[in-house]
């Protein structure tokens, strides 16, 4: 499986909203080798909120529900009415022409944690949260590749519980250097004899 992976300091030369996007995401979730820095990433986020780019107000809305350490505190009206906004926008990017494959796998990724967490409106349907996860992470999305295994495998959401295939995503997304997935794999003691 080939994974997605982006070049941090080449998406700092540009200007665009995706781009704004992996760079929040990465610094928010320490990917792509990012030390983890709220600031950072709520700066960036910003700068695609400000660009009018659905995945940037979408991480905003999601960093008000759940609070973004330091940098944001939890105002959950305000995450819900940015989460409201950004859902139709995000489904007129993955239905637009403009973009790259890569770009419209992150975008359905996003609506994937729609349809999980219940976000903005989005009636919780953990079946179809599973479909469209599965689908990024056959496609190299490593956060996508994550919660197939700490999430939806391990826990039975929306599929069945199955803690081979729960091993076998988190030490993809480990493999890859996924720090979130070193620790859970960690956590649920895989690799250890039972």
């Amino acid at each position: 499986m080939d994974i997605i992976k982006f070049d941090l300091d080449k998406l700092k030369k540009e200007r665009d909203g995706f781009s704004y996007y992996i760079l929040g995401r990465s610094y928010d979730l320490e990917e792509n080798g990012a030390e983890q820095d709220y600031d950072i990433a709520l700066e960036y986020y910003k700068k695609g909120y400000n660009l009018g780019y659905p995945l940037c107000k979408y991480s905003l809305g999601i960093s008000y529900e759940l609070g973004l350490g330091n940098a944001l505190p939890i105002d959950e009206e305000k995450g819900n009415k940015l989460l409201q906004q950004a859902y139709p926008q995000i489904i007129s990017l993955i239905n637009s022409q403009d973009i790259g494959e890569i770009e419209r796998i992150y975008a359905q990724f996003v609506t994937g944690a729609y349809y999980y967490f219940g976000l903005g409106g989005i009636e919780k349907d953990y079946k179809k949260a599973f479909e469209i996860i599965k689908e990024c992470a056959n496609k190299g999305h490593i956060a996508a590749i994550y919660d197939l295994g700490a999430n939806f495998y391990y826990n039975g959401k929306g599929t069945d519980r199955n803690y081979k295939l729960s091993e076998h995503y988190l030490r993809i997304a480990k493999e890859a250097g996924l720090k979130r997935a070193i620790n859970k794999y960690e956590e649920y003691e895989y690799g250890e004899e039972r």
